[in-house]
């Protein structure tokens, strides 16, 4: 019997449509049930302290996988299957080598949770520990010092971390002081799981200690006798590290060059004399740039300078800066010349123009001079020569004046940081004078010290001081421009008072400046978040005829801010020698030391 085509085709499609109609009529699958099956993954780790706990979510695959990766639950038990022994691998830094674990998996519509429970067991504690230096480096006082304060506590669980780090300090400051050779012989810990004890063997043999040898320098921007008196070691010195730093450090702070790598030639050593080769990278031949900002002081301000860093093979560079602000205009021009063979010690010859107008004072001053700078370790040294004639205003007092004044200055700086230091402080020291026998109009002598201090306390807090003095003598006080008297108030003198508002004044009231200075400071801050603080202070002080003279005192708050540039700080300060105690903002941008 055979059947009709038509009749063929439709026996054929009827199963695929009662297919297809089973699946209309299906209930849909729910959504949660496709989340399940593929969904990021959160993993929680109890039972042990962070250190361990951190340890733990460092070594678990799970808690390494990326946090929005999606995962199938197969993948997730897979994983899971690893943690048992993962877990034990991270306790075993601990101490802990019988550790166990548990874990569990469930779904709350989003994400797998994962929980694993540590139970850490009985620690393996340490019963004997070998720490022992062989070879000339032996009775070296540095490793020794660390060999006899290893710090490895017996009769307490076992540490790797500190193992290593008595391992890493030997080594390290080894090859530091010169002992190029050394080497462990033996470095091991050794662990009886059964007894739950551990040894620590650590065997150093230093071998020879190696001296510094001459240095040569890859380069072809300056003469190589410029930099050869930057070194700060004679060949057949003891080999340091903290040397080749210095040497590094002093070359990277001058302008000519933007990197130096300093590299102990071990394979070109003759005997125990090793080689340096240093590697310079040129900066730049010229440097420009245009800035802008705003200070409680100075007003709304554009700034240009030009930097022309190596005019010649002997380190000549020259720079030019302008200044435009709401109270002061400035033009200056500078030549620098090493003197002699140093890098450290500058010739600056300089001219000048500045346009001054504070609230007190008005002043036209032209200048030129020249100025040596040095650098003597920590210390900075000046020695100056200025002739400058300058038109001024100041009260009912006006004039014209050319003085010829000869100076000096020396500084001490040290911060831990220079932005934003817990420990610090600051010596600065400066006089200097003209004679009307000299080129001066006025004689006059003047004498200044200033001093800075931080130090911090706790995690958060800091407590900051400064205080300067100065004294003015003058054969004729009214003929001297305000730029040489003596003035207080301000974002860094007292605050709660105008830019050189203070000091004293003529007979219809207009500060007409002084010829002392005292201004002390007292701050206390605290750190409230990363890179901000806020901060409590008082500032006493004033510009004076005596110091018997009465002062003026102001108080208040302030926020601090750690930009990029520099610290920024905001005050609000009160006037409080002043009939109530009138409010003043003050905004200034700058280190603290």
């Amino acid at each position: 019997m055979h059947t009709a085509p038509g009749c063929r085709s439709t026996a054929r499609l009827a199963p695929l449509g009662a297919v297809a109609f089973a699946l209309l009529l299906a209930p849909p699958r729910s959504v949660d049930a496709w989340q399940a099956r593929e969904a990021p993954v959160r993993v929680e780790v109890r039972g042990v302290e962070e250190e361990m706990r951190d340890n733990v979510m460092a070594t678990l695959s799970l808690a390494r996988q990326p946090s929005r990766t999606r995962m199938p639950e197969e993948r997730v038990r897979l994983l899971m299957n690893r943690v048992p022994d993962e877990v034990q691998a991270a306790m075993e830094p601990f101490g802990y080598y019988a550790a166990s674990s548990s874990s569990a998996l469930a779904f709350d519509g989003r994400r797998w949770r994962v929980t694993v429970d540590v139970e850490p067991g009985s620690p393996v504690r340490l019963v004997d520990a070998l720490v022992r230096i062989e070879g000339p480096g032996a009775q070296d006082t540095a490793l020794v010092r660390i060999r006899d304060r290893a710090g490895l506590a017996i009769g307490q669980p076992l540490a790797h971390a500190s193992y290593e780090s008595v391992k890493e300090r030997l080594i390290g400051t080894a090859l530091d002081r010169g002992y190029l050779d050394a080497v462990f012989d033996s470095s091991a810990i050794f662990v009886d799981r059964g007894a739950r004890e551990a040894r620590a063997v650590l065997v150093l043999r230093t071998g020879p200690r190696f001296t510094l040898g001459e240095v040569t320098f890859f380069q072809d921007a300056l003469d190589p006798e410029l930099l050869q008196d930057l070194v700060p070691w004679v060949p057949g010195d003891a080999f340091s590290r903290a040397q080749l730093l210095e040497l590094q450090t002093s070359l990277t702070a001058e302008p000519y060059f933007s990197s130096a790598e300093i590299i102990p030639a071990r394979d070109r050593a003759e005997g125990l004399v090793v080689p340096i080769e240093v590697l310079l990278t040129p900066a730049p031949r010229q440097l420009y740039s245009v800035g802008g900002g705003y200070g409680t002081d100075t007003g709304a301000r554009v700034t240009f300078s030009a930097e022309f860093r190596r005019l010649n093979r002997a380190g000549h560079r020259a720079t030019v800066d302008a200044w435009l602000a709401q109270v002061e205009r400035r033009a200056t021009g500078s030549y620098l010349i090493p003197l002699g063979e140093r890098l450290g010690t500058v010739l600056s010859l300089t001219a000048g123009w500045v346009d001054a107008n504070p609230v007190t004072s008005e002043t036209e001053t032209w200048l030129v001079g020249a100025t040596v700078d040095g650098i003597r370790g920590d210390w900075r040294t000046q020695v100056s020569t200025t002739l400058e004639r300058a038109s001024f205003s100041v009260g009912t007092q006006s004039g014209v004046s050319t003085l010829l004044l000869l100076g000096s200055g020396l500084s001490h700086v040290v911060a831990d940081d220079r932005i934003e230091p817990a420990r610090g402080s600051l010596f600065r020291v400066r006089a200097r004078g003209g004679h009307d026998a000299l080129f001066s109009d006025v004689g006059l002598f003047d004498m200044g010290i200033e001093l800075r201090w931080i130090r911090g306390f706790g995690d958060r807090y800091r407590v900051l001081w400064r205080g300067e003095v100065g004294a003015l003598f003058s054969s004729d006080f009214s003929s001297l421009p305000p730029s040489l008297r003596y003035f207080a108030g301000g974002d860094r003198s007292v605050r709660g008072y105008a830019y050189e508002a203070l000091g004293p004044v003529d007979e219809f009231g207009d500060v007409i400046g002084g010829t002392k200075l005292l201004v002390t400071a007292i701050e206390l801050d605290a750190a409230v978040r990363r890179s901000w603080r806020v901060a409590l202070f008082a500032d006493v002080g004033n510009a004076l005829d005596s110091f018997e003279d009465p002062y003026e005192a102001g108080a208040g708050v302030g926020i601090r801010w750690r930009s990029p540039v520099g610290m920024v700080r905001l005050d609000g300060a009160f006037a409080v020698t002043r009939r109530g105690w009138p409010f003043r903002l003050h905004l200034n941008l700058g280190p603290e030391l």
